[in-house]
């Protein structure tokens, strides 16, 4: 690569060897984001978000769903005679309202005494960057969750509501409170529950997961797994510390949606902008893409390449939960007791 010469196609180039090393063990292991949150998000959204680049409102994204809050229980009438609400597909436009980036410089004469190539390193520090916002967005998403949470509607049982979050004593934490979170689904209305955690249930799942063989403990893991669970042991307790929490939430409640400005393939702006603009999936998180800007520059001798990695995001609480306004689709639970 002749110096400071680095073509679109090189970048395409540098991105399929990031993509290519991804595949490799070592380096997946140090590049793979503590990023469950978002991940357990993106795998239980229903919500339809598009588009998702190139539209003419740069910060705006469309959210479909399901839609049917109708009560239409009545007396009985000609049976030839059918009326109604029409199920459909409804939409809302939301705001993308976070953005977060971070940077990549690279100096091309420190390349010139080393084994390692500039395309290696780059491809590597590429799918650093990456990762970081990636695990950004994992926080973001904890958050946001938190903040989502609703008041939950059964004051019974082993926990203590106390505005939107329920408190359960350290000593019910085993796989019996599987009996009570169940009882709280039914009341909340929940459908199709998730169980967002940080490391209330860790320890628990995994012994039980090893004492299967024991009589007295086979149905341990069965009560365990009668919620799909999601441990995010970093993010959850590097947000909501000092509290430990873990998150009911139902299927679709909560979305993440992800606008990239520019489109996959570089494009170069010339007469003195001097920039290349184009956009590359996350590598941890399906369906999330990253705006990247890239110049160069030219500074006592040397070539210094430079990187812009964006992240155009925002999380949403599904709005066809206004058909229930009491029930946002999220309970928050807390191990310890209530203040």
């Amino acid at each position: 690569m002749p110096a400071g010469d680095f073509s679109c196609a090189d970048l395409v180039n540098v991105q399929i060897k990031a993509e290519q090393m991804w595949a490799e063990a070592a380096f997946k292991k140090e590049y793979q984001a503590q990023a469950v949150a978002a991940q357990a998000v993106l795998a239980e959204q229903t919500a339809n978000v598009t588009p998702t680049e190139n539209s003419e409102k740069d910060n705006i994204v469309t959210v479909y769903w399901v839609d049917d809050c109708s009560d239409t229980v009545g007396d009985c009438t000609d049976e030839c005679t059918i009326t109604g609400t029409e199920a459909q597909a409804s939409c809302k436009d939301y705001e993308i309202t976070l953005c977060r980036e971070d940077t990549l410089v690279i100096k091309e004469k420190v390349f010139r005494n080393t084994a390692l190539s500039f395309e290696e390193v780059l491809a590597r520090q590429w799918a650093r960057k990456i990762q970081k916002l990636d695990e950004d967005i994992a926080k973001t998403v904890v958050a946001k969750i938190d903040s989502f949470s609703g008041v939950n509607a059964y004051t019974g049982g082993i926990g203590t509501v106390v505005g939107t979050n329920t408190y359960i004593p350290a000593s019910y934490w085993t796989p019996e409170i599987v009996a009570y979170l169940s009882q709280v689904a039914v009341l909340n209305k929940s459908s199709d529950a998730y169980l967002l955690d940080g490391d209330n249930l860790f320890q628990q799942e995994i012994l039980a997961a090893f004492k299967q063989v024991q009589p007295g403990d086979a149905a341990d893991l069965p009560m365990l797994q009668a919620f799909r669970k999601y441990f995010d042991l970093f993010n959850m307790n590097a947000v909501l510390a000092p509290d430990q929490k873990t998150f009911m939430i139902d299927k679709g409640a909560v979305a993440i949606a992800s606008k990239n400005q520019y489109g996959s393939s570089p494009v170069t702006i010339s007469n003195g902008a001097n920039i290349t603009r184009f956009s590359v999936p996350s590598i941890n998180l399906p369906g999330i893409v990253y705006d990247v800007v890239y110049k160069t520059e030219c500074s006592g001798s040397d070539i210094i390449h430079k990187y812009k990695f964006i992240a155009r995001f925002d999380v949403f609480l599904n709005p066809a939960s206004e058909c229930d306004p009491d029930n946002t689709g999220v309970l928050s639970f807390i191990c310890g007791e209530a203040p």
